[in-house]
């Protein structure tokens, strides 16, 4: 497909800033594709050696890092068959490219699905929020600084996530912001927000490709070294089961600054009670803590059969962080994700409850 004028020069524009500035010849080739078998067809012919380009907050810092250096990039933004927010009876499927302001301000979304309207609510800035993309923020790197830190700044890491070879340099470094899991291959912790909520929610990715698609249940699809996409793989939507009435959700997150920052941790609570006011399912997921979304089923075997209590409380907190073996200088995180457990089971904080809504299937916003 042919470029539009002022798309070539702010490609050209960008390549010049990348030339000088990594100091390293760049000039993939630009596709910018209107159907999903267009992209596929592409990403099928280049494999490994192409990435998709969309919101582009992430994966641009990634090439002015020099940490990617793709022969192709596939703009998908015209793609306007995978941006949609589609309800049916039994779920709720949100297309790839549905921007995070679009989950913000959904009034769909936030009837019926509260805590997500609130992890979109705190992502980013405005302006990140309007252009990020659903499946970027899912499929985004980790921001750990051993593997972001860019050539020009005079000291690079040849990190094992890099190339599969190297260390992991945070396991004896600077590792506060890093996994809970104990010591690791790599101990990078997955960013995404979307994801923590995705999985509490038991959410799955649908996927196409060349040879065909697949689904993915959300805390499958993450490796140590990111996510488990294949070479010509792309993900084209997110279905979400409905919830019952009643169900109690709660997403909290602790970052240092309240506007941007990335969560330290992060918890999403799915609660459901009988009439009596006893828990019949629940399910607890941190965040901030490993190289996916963490479920912490010890707090939901604590919860069974129990009212919420504060001493219940306490106990589902506890048991969430028993399994957890934290880094030589992140263990401050343990207390926190406890005091964050406790808060979202008691429903502390900003509440978030669904409520039957009767909206019919369709696409909706």
């Amino acid at each position: 497909m042919s470029l539009q004028p002022f798309e070539s020069k702010e490609i050209e524009r960008a390549y010049a800033w990348l030339r000088e500035y990594w100091r390293r010849p760049i000039d993939p080739e630009y596709h910018r594709v209107s159907t999903v078998q267009e992209a596929l067809s592409i990403l099928g012919a280049y494999g490994r050696r192409a990435r998709i380009l969309a919101g582009g907050i992430d994966f641009l810092g990634l090439m002015k890092s020099g940490i990617e250096s793709p022969e192709a990039l596939v703009n998908i933004k015209p793609v306007k068959a995978l941006e949609h927010i589609t309800l049916s009876r039994d779920s709720i499927t949100i297309g790839a490219l549905t921007r995070i302001r679009d989950l913000e301000r959904s009034p769909i979304i936030e009837r019926q699905y509260p805590i997500l309207s609130e992890a979109a609510r705190g992502i980013g800035s405005p302006h990140v929020r309007n252009m990020a993309t659903l499946a970027g923020n899912i499929c985004q790197e980790t921001r750990c600084w051993y593997f972001r830190r860019p050539w020009e700044s005079g000291i690079s890491y040849a990190c094992r996530r890099k190339d599969g070879g190297g260390k992991c340099f945070a396991l004896d470094g600077e590792n506060q912001y890093h996994g809970l899991m104990g010591k690791g291959d790599c101990v990078a912790v997955c960013p995404s927000d979307m994801a923590t909520v995705f999985c509490a929610m038991d959410a799955r990715i649908r996927t196409e490709a060349v040879g065909g698609g697949r689904t993915i249940q959300i805390k499958d699809f993450y490796s140590e070294y990111g996510n488990i996409l294949n070479p010509g793989e792309m993900v084209t939507s997110v279905q979400v089961p409905r919830l019952s009435p009643g169900t109690e959700q709660r997403f909290l997150k602790f970052r240092i600054r309240k506007a941007i920052d990335f969560a330290i941790v992060s918890v999403a609570s799915i609660i459901k009670m009988d009439r009596k006011g006893k828990v019949t399912d629940s399910r607890i997921v941190l965040g901030g803590v490993g190289y996916g979304p963490y479920v912490a089923n010890g707090a939901s075997e604590v919860l069974a059969g129990e009212k919420i209590t504060e001493k219940a409380a306490e106990k589902a907190a506890d048991a969430s962080v028993s399994a957890l073996k934290p880094l030589s200088k992140n263990a401050y995180k343990i207390p926190i994700l406890k005091a964050l457990v406790k808060r979202a089971i008691l429903g502390q904080g900003r509440s978030v409850r669904f409520s039957q809504g009767s909206e019919a299937p369709g696409v909706a916003r």
